[in-house]
């Protein structure tokens, strides 16, 4: 794991960064489990048997973790104290950011992330963007963003130094994407129009480039949670929005249409979490708390008003 995503800065010296890294190797494990030979660790860390020897003897002695060497069958963890192992290694606690929740399906998405961090120190923030979100996740501000599939695999693609960790299929972001517009009278994009363009927004500026293509319209820079209020006071006349808030809110002074296939697919739809590239650790540690049935289970029931949301 690189040292940025931990928070950690180039003064401290390789025992405490060793520590903080088999901190959160621990926290993706389990009682009973046997652990690595010193020597994997080593090779992981690129430090020295003793460094690795004196953080293991750090969190034995904080009683952050118990082991029990059984000779040649190696050494086996017999008690951990997960909140003493986050100490050394997430100071901050576990964080996450994702959209704004001005939806139902982001109060279940955040709603979600807190049950399954419930036994951590765990805080969301909540971001307009996905643009945004990576690019903290990228520097080592968060540990996690949340934001479509299409967003993520657009943002790899682009060279950013993240991966998903985490998919949690289709719907799970949102129902679908739909267009508003001011007048009744249109299905569709039309010549002369003013459409709401936010550069900010990797999905909503796609799927606007995509269907404003060959027609002749103004792009309106503007973010995309101020679309419907940019439409009913008419300074835009058409943009794309998130349909689970017109299933919500039933907004009657607009027209919804919805997108043809060619323009939209479920890469859309799809939530993703998404880590710094190659943080192998912490990717197995969120493994271990963040399971995807759970968490698309607890969106339905905060969708279905089976649960009430909590963020």
């Amino acid at each position: 794991m690189k040292e940025k995503n931990l928070g950690y800065g180039s003064l401290y010296q390789k025992t405490g960064v060793t520590k903080s890294l088999l901190a959160l190797d621990l926290m993706s494990r389990n009682v009973g489990d046997r652990l690595l030979p010193i020597s994997e660790y080593q090779e992981k860390f690129g430090v020295s048997r003793g460094t690795i020897q004196n953080a293991f003897a750090f969190l034995k002695d904080s009683n952050a973790v118990v082991l029990e060497n059984h000779g040649h069958q190696g050494t086996y963890i017999t008690s951990l104290d997960h909140k003493k192992l986050q100490e050394n290694c997430m100071p901050r606690g576990v964080m996450g950011i994702m959209p704004l929740p001005y939806s139902v399906t982001y109060e279940g998405l955040a709603t979600a992330m807190y049950e399954q961090f419930s036994s951590l120190n765990f805080n969301m923030a909540y971001a307009r963007g996905a643009v945004g979100r990576i690019e903290l996740v990228e520097s080592g501000t968060y540990h996690f963003a949340l934001c479509s599939q299409f967003a993520a695999e657009q943002s790899i693609k682009d060279g950013k130094q993240i991966e998903i960790a985490i998919n949690f299929g289709p719907g799970s972001f949102l129902s679908r994407h739909v267009l508003l517009l001011s007048d009744s009278r249109y299905d569709s994009i039309q010549d002369g129009m003013r459409v709401a363009y936010d550069s900010n927004s990797l999905d909503q500026s796609f799927i606007t480039r995509n269907i404003i293509h060959g027609r002749n319209v103004t792009l309106v820079p503007i973010r995309t949670q101020q679309t419907l209020t940019a439409l009913k006071e008419g300074i835009i006349d058409a943009g794309v929005w998130n349909y689970d808030d017109i299933l919500e809110n039933k907004h009657d002074s607009v027209k919804v249409a919805f997108l043809a296939d060619s323009d939209y697919n479920n890469l859309f739809s799809t939530a993703v979490l998404v880590i710094g590239k190659e943080e192998e650790y912490l990717k197995a540690m969120l493994l271990k708390y963040i399971h995807a049935a759970q968490v698309t289970a607890i969106i339905r029931d905060v969708r279905e008003k089976k649960r009430e949301p909590f963020f």
